[in-house]
């Protein structure tokens, strides 16, 4: 079920981006009864921890982020990289698995042309500040 918590923390990360406040009672909306106690940590950890520290990745995603000013960034895009480049920060998922996971969130929530640019755009963070880490 770590598929469908990923999914939720992107959907309430999302939903920031409009609301500005974190909104815990959004979780009730999704199928709560099929997570388990670990699936609701994770959520909440990837959730909290995106939003304490969306202005970093928001700059990191201008950084890497050729030729997009960040309003011009697909919101949805947006709330698939700042929770892909958390899970790789603090959470200790193996960087080509966020990337995975971010392309397939891409493809069910964003448009095809988002495939190219949530990838490229996590490899070069990968390459920039993950790798360079190690």
């Amino acid at each position: 079920m770590r598929k469908y918590a990923r999914e939720i923390a992107f959907c309430l990360v999302y939903e920031y981006f409009f609301k500005g406040e974190r909104n815990d009672l959004s979780l009730d909306l999704f199928e709560a009864s099929i997570l388990t106690d670990d699936d609701k940590a994770f959520i909440s950890k990837l959730y909290n921890g995106a939003i304490d520290n969306l202005d970093e990745y928001k700059e990191k995603v201008t950084k890497y982020s050729k030729g997009y000013k960040l309003d011009r960034i697909f919101k949805v895009d947006l709330a698939i990289i700042v929770s892909a480049m958390h899970e790789m920060l603090y959470m200790d998922t193996p960087p080509a698995v966020c990337v995975n996971e971010a392309v397939e969130i891409a493809k069910k929530f964003s448009t095809k042309k988002s495939l190219s640019y949530v990838n490229g755009l996590l490899a070069q963070f990968i390459k920039q500040e993950i790798e360079t880490k190690t």
